[in-house]
């Protein structure tokens, strides 16, 4: 940060906000990334702390990918989660199996 920067932010100084990840209160200006472009205002710093962002994209860059043909719905040469792509994934972790029956149930009615 140049001069200038530091006098428009120098009332963000004192500032602490909680992260929604760990819930560890923090220091605005130290310990949080800015996400916006005015760093005058308290809501252009992200509400996630920089060690739980850090850790987030680490965890998230652990999983392999590998390409290959989804098991669900055959789409090919795509990126595969447990041999599933991840639109199938993603309607598999947020639907109960109950909800997975009925869609099956419903598709082959109106096929």
């Amino acid at each position: 940060m140049d001069f200038e920067n530091q006098l428009q932010t120098e009332h963000l100084l004192m500032v602490d906000r909680v992260c929604r990840t760990c819930g560890v209160e923090k220091g605005l200006l130290a310990d949080f990334y800015r996400c916006r472009k005015d760093p005058t205002l308290p809501s252009s710093y992200s509400y996630e702390c920089k060690q739980c962002a850090i850790e987030r994209v680490r965890i998230k860059s652990k999983k392999k990918y590998r390409l290959g043909k989804c098991v669900i719905c055959g789409v090919r040469n795509i990126k595969l989660i447990d041999d599933k792509c991840k639109r199938c994934d993603t309607v598999i972790k947020n639907n109960s199996i109950d909800t997975l029956k009925k869609l099956v149930v419903y598709l082959e009615k109106t096929k």
